[in-house]
C-alpha cells in the first residue's frame, strides 16, 4: 500500500476527486443516491451463528461459503447497491443478477441499486462517510483501480480473505489491495468509429495514426484526457513526449465528448472517437445495428481492471462479500457482458478475453491498468500531467 510520502493527504487527494465529478465517464443519472439502511444485527464472517436455511444449504453457491456468512447475509435480509449505469451493467445489470444471486444461494435478499454519480464522487462519498463514522452509502463500491488508493488510504475498504470465504475467487490474480478489491470486470480502451464514414483503409490503429492529416476536423476526444493520462509515465511515453503528441493531436479535434455519448458518432457528427474508455458503448451501438466499429490502439493498448469492494462502514457485509463471490461465477460474467459487453478476462471462459485477441493490434502486448499501477506512480505528478493535458485537448 502506497505511504502518505506517495498519495499524499486523503484530504487533499478527496478535493481532487471531487473536482472530477462534473467530467468523468462513468456518472451515473445524476441524482443523490439512496442511503442505505441501518445495518442489521447480523454476525461477522467466520462468527458463530445457527446453520442457514434447508434451502440455502441445498443451493449450488452454499458449498464452500461459511455458514455464518450465509446466516449473516439472511439476517441483514437487504443489499444496497449505489454505482453508475455506466457500471457493473447498470440498473439491468443489477436486476438480472439480483434474481440469480438469490437463486444461487437459496436467499431472499431485497437487493436495492439505486443509479449513482461518477466513480470519483462515489469514492470520496463513502471515504468521507466512513471518516465520520457514518454507514455508507452503498454496501460495494465499484470502480477503476484509478479511484481506490485515496480508499485505501483511509483505510475506508475491507481487506477480505477471499480464499477462505469466496471459491469463486481462488485466482489472487483476481484480489488486488491486500484483499480490499476483487476485478469482475475488463474495460479495453481504444478508437471507436463510423465504419461508414471511414473506410477500412482509413482506420487509424495507433494514437499516432491519428496525427495524420486526412484526420483533421473528424476527431472526438474527452474533456476528461481518458486514457491519455497514463502516458506520461516513464515506461511509457513519459511527460515530453505525451505533451507534445497533445499538443498536436488538440489541432486534428472536432470536438470533446463524453465516452457514453457513442450515439454521436454514430450519427455522423464526428467520425472517430478517441480514447474511448471502454469497448462497452462501441459493441452495445453495434449490436443494435449502428455503423460503429472499435479498435484497440497500437501504442495505448490499455485494459482497465474494474472492482468491487466491501466498505468498512457497509450496512450490509456479509450480503456484499456473497454478491462479490456470486459476480465472479461465469454465470454472471455471462450476464455482465450480455448487457455491457465487459466481463473479466481473467476469469475462464471470458469473452472479454476472446475480444482482446480480436482487438488487439498484431505485436502488441495489452497494458494491464489495475490498482497496482497506481499504487506504484505519483499521483501529484498524475493529477498535474492530467490537468495540463486536459487545458491543451480543450486548447486554453
Amino acid at each position: 500500500m502506497a505511504g502518505a510520502r506517495r498519495w499524499g493527504s486523503v484530504a487533499l487527494t478527496l478535493g481532487w476527486l471531487v473536482s472530477l465529478v462534473a467530467c468523468t465517464p462513468s456518472g451515473g443519472a445524476g441524482g443523490a443516491p439512496a442511503r442505505a439502511p441501518t445495518a442489521a444485527s447480523a454476525p461477522a464472517a467466520g462468527a458463530p451463528s445457527a446453520a442457514p436455511s434447508a434451502a440455502a444449504a441445498a443451493s449450488p453457491g452454499a458449498a464452500g461459503v461459511p455458514a455464518a456468512l450465509l446466516e449473516g447475509a439472511r439476517r441483514e435480509s437487504s443489499l444496497s447497491l449505489v454505482w453508475g449505469e455506466g457500471s457493473g451493467g447498470g440498473s439491468e445489470g443489477a436486476r438480472r443478477l439480483a434474481s440469480g444471486f438469490n437463486r444461487y444461494y437459496g436467499l431472499n435478499l431485497d437487493v436495492r441499486f439505486t443509479p449513482g454519480p461518477s466513480m470519483p464522487e462515489m469514492a470520496a462519498k463513502v471515504t468521507q462517510e466512513f471518516q465520520g463514522g457514518r454507514t455508507a452509502t452503498t454496501d460495494i463500491f465499484t470502480g477503476y483501480g484509478g479511484w481506490m488508493p485515496v480508499m485505501l488510504e483511509a483505510g475506508a475498504l475491507e481487506p477480505v480473505e477471499w480464499a477462505s470465504i469466496a471459491p469463486n475467487v481462488q485466482d489472487p490474480k483476481l484480489v488486488a489491495a491486500g484483499g480490499a478489491g476483487v476485478t469482475v470486470q475488463s474495460s479495453l480502451q481504444g478508437i471507436t468509429y463510423n465504419t461508414n464514414r471511414v473506410a477500412p483503409s482509413e482506420v487509424p490503429h495507433s494514437l499516432q495514426d491519428l496525427l495524420d492529416a486526412r484526420y483533421e476536423g473528424r476527431v472526438a476526444s474527452t474533456p476528461y484526457a481518458s486514457g491519455f493520462d497514463r502516458l506520461p509515465v516513464p515506461e511509457l511515453w513519459g511527460e515530453q513526449r505525451t505533451l507534445d503528441f497533445i499538443s498536436r493531436f488538440a489541432d486534428q479535434l472536432a470536438g470533446l465528448i463524453r465516452c457514453n455519448e457513442t450515439s454521436r458518432v454514430a450519427s455522423g457528427e464526428f467520425d472517430i472517437f478517441a480514447l474511448d474508455c471502454s469497448q462497452d458503448n462501441a459493441l452495445t451501438a453495434k449490436a443494435q445495428g449502428a455503423p460503429i466499429e472499435f479498435t484497440m490502439a497500437a501504442d495505448a493498448p490499455f485494459v482497465q481492471l474494474l472492482y468491487m469492494a466491501v466498505p468498512r462502514n457497509a450496512a450490509h457485509p456479509n450480503a456484499a462479500k456473497l454478491w462479490i463471490n456470486y459476480v465472479a461465477t461465469r454465470e454472471a460474467q455471462d450476464i455482465l457482458y450480455e448487457v455491457s459487453h465487459q466481463d473479466s478476462h481473467l476469469i475462464a471462459g471470458s469473452h472479454t478475453a476472446s475480444d482482446m485477441e480480436r482487438f488487439q493490434p498484431p505485436g502488441t502486448t495489452p497494458l494491464i491498468i489495475g490498482v497496482d499501477f497506481y499504487e506504484q506512480h505519483d499521483e501529484k505528478e498524475l493529477s498535474r500531467i492530467r490537468t495540463e493535458i486536459e487545458r491543451r485537448l480543450a486548447k486554453k
